[in-house]
């Protein structure tokens, strides 16, 4: 059990955070996307990351950047990969990473993943992609999600789905929540957009299609489904009006240092930014009630 310091920190740190950024809205990195490796054992149709360099970054290199970072004010911290859990190093594992960034001082650590590895981590929350019912996650992704479901139905801590929403899957929106509401009843679903990283591409759905999409999710987080995505998010994500990029985020790979994402300097890219999380923390700062309370629950 924490110590009676050690929460009083805790919540020291996380009011002046709060006070930098509601308040005083200093444009300095409350968030770290650390890119961990880039390892990964899918071959995802949207994705070129994986397996650029084979490499994991080092248990070393870690420690300078979230030493870093968290002198620069970051107290948000979501390890990504790749693959997390299939980095090592010697005889360290992702669970050694999540320790490290609570001894440092981290108020949060966020884990994504794939699933198809046993969670064996305790982040404060697991995010897990899955891109559509079986048969089209399996298209989506390469990978059955037999092994995925089981993995998640063994995890007992914190954990939320991913779905990110392209022309493969937008159809099946509301079948997939039916599947997840049947199947975990305490799940909830953050939709992400696809996004063209490396140009437009047939998985871009068009502005229409968005919004049409947007609005099905709407209907069933109304409806009482299980959509993590707040109601004012998913509006600005329809509209595209939210902010970006944004310098409250800084994502940290192998090759460099990026505030927002690794696509800050690409206009296109930013134009068509279907990553929810970024509009959800834009409209937390704009103080937005949904907003807020998806927040406090989840971040």
């Amino acid at each position: 059990m924490p110590s009676i310091s050690y929460r009083k920190n805790q919540v020291l740190s996380f009011t002046k955070s709060a006070f930098d950024f509601f308040i005083l809205r200093k444009d300095k990195p409350y968030i770290l996307g650390l890119v961990i490796t880039d390892v990964c054992n899918l071959n995802c149709i949207h994705c070129r990351v994986a397996n650029v360099r084979g490499s994991h970054m080092s248990f070393g290199e870690i420690e300078r950047h979230l030493t870093k970072y968290f002198a620069k004010g970051a107290r948000f911290l979501y390890l990504e990969g790749g693959e997390p859990y299939l980095w090592r190093d010697g005889e360290h594992t992702l669970s050694d990473i999540v320790a490290l960034g609570k001894r440092i001082g981290y108020l949060r650590v966020h884990i994504y993943t794939n699933g198809t590895q046993p969670l064996t981590a305790t982040p404060d929350v697991t995010w897990v992609s899955i891109d559509g019912l079986p048969e089209t996650h399996h298209k989506i992704r390469g990978q059955s999600l037999d092994g995925i479901l089981s993995n998640i139905r063994s995890f007992t801590k914190s954990l939320a789905l991913i779905h990110t929403v392209n022309t493969v899957n937008c159809a099946e929106v509301g079948a997939f929540l039916e599947f997840i509401r049947e199947r975990f009843p305490r799940l909830k679903v953050m939709f992400f957009f696809h996004t063209p990283y490396y140009g437009v591409d047939y998985l871009l759905l068009s502005p229409q299609e968005k919004k049409d999409t947007i609005e099905d999710i709407l209907r069933y987080k109304k409806s009482g489904y299980p959509v993590l995505n707040s109601t004012a998010g998913l509006r600005a994500m329809a509209s595209g009006n939210f902010k970006r990029p944004m310098k409250i985020s800084y994502v940290v790979d192998q090759a460099g240092e990026y505030p927002c994402c690794r696509a800050f300097d690409n206009p296109e890219v930013c134009a068509q930014c279907g990553y929810s999380s970024g509009v959800e923390i834009d409209q937390l700062r704009s103080l937005r009630p949904g907003a807020i309370r998806e927040a406090l629950r989840w971040y």
